[in-house]
């Protein structure tokens, strides 16, 4: 297959695939009670009130506010509400046909781009799929404030199967030592910052850094590096415009790390080379 048939076939993969990433997106809304990926002042801690039994042949029953902040399930999560509260179980909210198509513009422009960039390498497909990944995670934290788990666990497990696939098909595996040497780094940098400052980062960040760090750590820390140093300016000049458009305080980091990512991944390596070794 020629190099533009790879890209095409990326593309086409992605458009198909953008709808069900932003299914996933928008489904990936319940998080456990106390979730360390919730925004600081959003996490509760349930308490239990006292009540008194009533005699078997009396039922009463209390209704529910409906400004009530969150409701636990029997498994002991609770479900977002398409408002951004959390709540009872309620059928998904719908969503315009625009954001739609978008979702799947941007999947199928970063599967593309990756093929454009790569080239038909072993890796192509993990990146495609970290790339889906990072929309996913973006569009649900742009809409609810939650970097889900949900996305996270599968996701980082996809690209890691498929990366260590590519080194095996490659015959090396230092690539795949420096991934998780990346994934560790990225991990225990956005623990300690948040550990030291909770209110300005979700703990969903760093699991995100986690699988943003293995999938560039396999191409080398230049990308690591240029990657993340992207992800910060993109998150400082997102959320100045927002305090400056709204005054509001709230910044979701997740799709600044994403496009940091997508760049680190995309030109990470030449910028690297260039701004390092100018000569």
């Amino acid at each position: 297959m020629t190099a533009w048939g790879v890209v095409a076939v990326c593309a086409i993969g992605g458009g198909v695939a953008g709808p069900f990433v932003e299914r996933v997106a928008r489904r990936a809304r319940a998080a456990p009670a106390g979730d360390a990926s919730l925004p600081v002042a959003a996490r509760t801690t349930p308490t239990v009130a006292a009540t008194t039994p009533t005699p078997p042949t009396v039922a009463t029953t209390t209704p529910t506010p409906p400004t009530v902040a969150a409701t636990l399930m029997h498994d002991g999560t609770a479900t977002l509400m398409h408002d951004g509260t959390a709540g009872g179980p309620a059928a998904p909210r719908s969503v315009p046909k625009s954001e739609i198509a978008m979702v799947t513009v941007v999947t199928a422009a970063a599967c593309a781009l990756a093929a454009v960039r790569l080239g038909a390498v072993p890796s192509l497909a993990a990146y495609c799929a970290l790339f889906g990944g990072l929309v996913a995670v973006s569009v649900a934290d742009l809409r609810s404030g939650l970097v889900p788990r949900r996305i996270l666990y599968p996701g980082l497990g996809l690209v890691a199967v498929g990366l260590a696939a590519a080194s095996a098909d490659l015959g090396e595996w230092r690539p795949l030592l420096d991934a998780a040497i990346g994934a560790a780094v990225a991990f225990a940098v956005f623990y300690a910052i948040w550990w030291i400052y909770p209110k300005g980062l979700g703990f969903g960040d760093v699991r995100l850094a986690a699988l943003c760090g293995l999938g560039l750590g396999f191409l080398g820390f230049r990308q690591l590096y240029v990657g993340f140093l992207a992800a910060f300016l993109f998150g400082a000049l997102g959320g100045l415009l927002v305090l400056a458009r709204r005054g509001a305080r709230r910044f979701p980091f997740a799709p600044a790390l994403a496009a940091g990512t997508a760049f680190g991944v995309l030109w990470g390596g030449w910028l690297g080379n260039f701004w390092l070794h100018p000569g």
